[in-house]
């Protein structure tokens, strides 16, 4: 019995030797290959090129219109040719005009070939020559007359203070009223421009926008009834300054 169990025991250990050292290959296939053959889709042909257009025959062709003629400009002509003669070259020696106008001035730094416009002659000026005045005096200007241009707004970098109302004129909205722009209902600003001079009096008034209906004529009539405190440069002096006022036209309550 020992003896068979241990024949077993060798049988059994000399298998597990082999198959450790020689472990089993297991069989693969090889892989099979199959051709097929791909039938290729028959190559088209390109297609024709378009037949080329027929010429036109000669009888059909229209010709092109003909170009419209350039207007003729007229072009003043010089009553003098080129080859006209020369005037003569202006004396040095030419004597001094009569009294009463200025004394000619040569100048003589002009070739003698220069040519230009003619001019007449005229007569000597006789008597004084001056602006004149407005009064009564000569022409020298010498008359005792006044001069009643208003002074000119002066530019407002030089203005210091502005011109101011006297009083507060805003109650005067609804005083006046047109008749016709009450019954319309009727109500805006208008704007005027006025210039007041250095005793802060309008002198004249210049309407900005309109609203019709007789509220224009009523703006200007206030507008002129404004008295101002005049506005000052930087000396403190009373000048002419622009105001621009605006008249608030209120319809009166009912």
């Amino acid at each position: 019995m020992a003896g068979t169990i241990a024949v077993h025991v060798l049988i059994i250990t000399a298998g597990d030797a082999l198959l450790v050292t020689n472990p089993p290959r297991l069989f693969v296939p090889p892989p099979h290959i199959e051709l097929v053959e791909i039938e290729l889709p028959p190559t088209l042909a390109p297609p024709p090129p378009p037949p080329a257009p027929a010429p036109e025959s000669p009888a059909t062709v229209e010709p092109a219109p003909a170009p419209a003629p350039r207007p003729q400009i007229a072009r003043a002509v010089p009553s003098h040719p080129r080859s006209a003669p020369e005037p003569a070259p202006v004396k040095a020696d030419a004597p001094a005009v009569a009294a009463g106008g200025d004394q000619v001035v040569q100048m003589d730094d002009i070739a003698p070939s220069a040519t230009g416009v003619a001019v007449g002659i005229g007569k000597p000026a006789t008597g004084h020559l001056g602006r004149g005045g407005r009064g009564g005096g000569t022409g020298a200007g010498s008359g005792s007359g006044t001069a009643d241009e208003p002074a000119r707004p002066v530019s407002i970098a030089s203005i210091k203070t502005r011109a101011e109302p006297k009083r507060d004129y805003s109650t005067d909205a609804a005083a006046d009223y047109p008749a016709e722009a009450k019954a319309l209902g009727i109500e805006g600003d208008i704007r005027v421009r006025l210039v007041v001079d250095e005793r802060g009096v309008v002198t004249s008034r210049v309407l900005l926008n309109k609203l019709g209906h007789g509220l224009d004529e009523l703006a200007m009539k206030r507008a002129g009834a404004l008295e101002f405190i005049p506005a000052k440069d930087t000396d403190d002096k009373p000048v002419t300054s622009i105001v621009v006022w605006t008249f608030h036209m209120v319809l009166p309550a009912s």
